[in-house]
């Protein structure tokens, strides 16, 4: 049953119960509350009356619309095991003993070590941090703690997963990541070394079936991004981001392109942190250590409004973990894809970029260089971004040829020339 009650603040509270499932949102009108419990509710009742062959044959998008993955889950649909049934069968279907001599291109062959694990099956694979603990307990050479914390690094990121299911993408986006955050290719180096040391010792093992880490090559032309949007690839991007799977992108997006906040600030933002009289929000944990004040458009304002909720939770908080912040990168791909705009780096044959492949980060570049397009002075552009350096606000500031040839001939007509 679905129940909408009108709150205190004036926005109406929908409570969807059904199947033991108890779903609850906050809207600003009662149309969109009811429309969001219906939607809940008819989601509900197609999932259960969806035969085996109907839920093997649901696409992505569809499972998206009618609640998504999580949804399936509570109404105890197992999708992942639906769909991979006859890989199942031929896992269960071995012995011990045959389970044990498997070879790790067996174990991809046969669906991977999830599938394995799903199972219920014990099959010889290792996660990055125990390759990581096996490759620490035989370090000889001198500052072990240095290397301990050094490897830490990378635990954080990888740690639990499979060694063979972490491929060279994985490791690129990581790298794309700090070049995008203005980290010196030397530093990106020394931490790529160390990775690449421990897959390396992996290798020796047998754990993998080659050293990725080695090709991927980071050169100091590539240590930051100039990739802005065009006024079509904005708008493109705005509609995809609109039409995602994921309700809360388009808001996220929108804050992003107007705020120029980092990923991180933006995610872990709660709903007290903004003051809805003032149209702003309060980040009290940044990157450079101080606190500031984002100061929201009135079209965020409006977004934000639609998913008002009340109370300290996070505002893209993740669906199956509430407390953690939304993952939302399959979601950001698609969009990027719908948007047709590049999510990798285009090569020339010569291997240089043709086309440079767009970051989320890169919102933030396109917000520092709009300011600095509109004429704005560095110092409004560095507070309004964060910036502890002026030094930092000249890394995402660049003007086009247009603009330079524009300020040659003002100077010409400056000299009366």
């Amino acid at each position: 049953m679905a129940y909408i009650r009108p709150l205190a603040n004036g926005n109406f509270r929908a409570d969807v119960r059904l199947k033991g499932i108890v779903k609850n949102k906050t809207f600003p009108t009662e149309s969109l509350a009811q429309a969001w419990a219906d939607n809940i509710e008819n989601g509900i009742k197609t999932i259960l009356n969806l035969d085996q062959a109907q839920l093997m044959a649901l696409s992505e998008d569809e499972i998206c619309a009618l609640g998504g993955e999580g949804l399936f889950k509570q109404l105890g649909i197992d999708l992942f095991a639906i769909r991979h049934q006859a890989k199942l069968e031929a896992i269960n279907a071995l012995s011990k003993k045959e389970l044990l001599q498997l070879s790790v291109q067996e174990i991809e062959r046969m669906g991977g070590a999830e599938l394995f694990i799903k199972a219920g099956k014990r099959i010889r694979y290792k996660t990055f941090r125990d390759v990581c603990d096996e490759y620490l307990s035989r370090w000889g050479k001198k500052d072990y703690q240095g290397q301990m914390q050094r490897v830490d690094y990378w635990c954080q990121f990888f740690g639990d997963r499979i060694m063979t299911d972490i491929d060279i993408f994985d490791i690129r986006e990581h790298i794309d990541d700090l070049i995008d955050e203005g980290q010196r290719a030397t530093t990106i180096n020394r931490k790529k070394a160390v990775l690449s040391s421990v897959y390396k010792f992996a290798l020796s093992r047998g754990y993998v079936d080659e050293n990725l880490v080695r090709s991927v090559v980071v050169d100091d032309d590539t240590k930051r991004r100039d990739r802005v949007l065009s006024e079509a690839e904005r708008k493109r991007l705005l509609k995809a981001s609109r039409e995602s799977h994921w309700d809360k992108l388009y808001l996220l997006v929108l804050m992003a392109m107007t705020t120029g906040a980092r990923k991180g600030e933006l995610m872990n933002l709660r709903w007290n942190d903004v003051n809805f009289k003032d149209s702003s929000a309060f980040l009290g944990d940044t990157k450079n250590g101080t606190s500031r004040e984002l100061y929201l458009a009135p079209v965020v304002m409006t977004e934000l409004k639609r998913h008002q909720e009340v109370g300290t939770g996070l505002i893209f908080p993740s669906v199956e973990l509430p407390e953690q912040p939304m993952d939302f990168r399959k979601a950001w791909r698609n969009v990027l894809k719908a948007a047709n705009i590049a999510d990798r780096d285009i090569l020339n044959p010569d291997g240089s970029v043709k086309l440079e492949k767009f970051t989320f980060h890169c919102l933030r570049h396109g917000f520092c260089s709009a300011l600095s397009d509109s004429g704005k002075e560095i110092n409004q552009i560095a507070k309004l971004a964060g910036h502890k350096s002026i030094q930092t606000t000249m890394r995402y500031i660049h003007q086009g040829r247009d603009q330079k040839r524009q300020i040659v001939n003002e100077l010409a007509q400056a000299f009366n020339l």
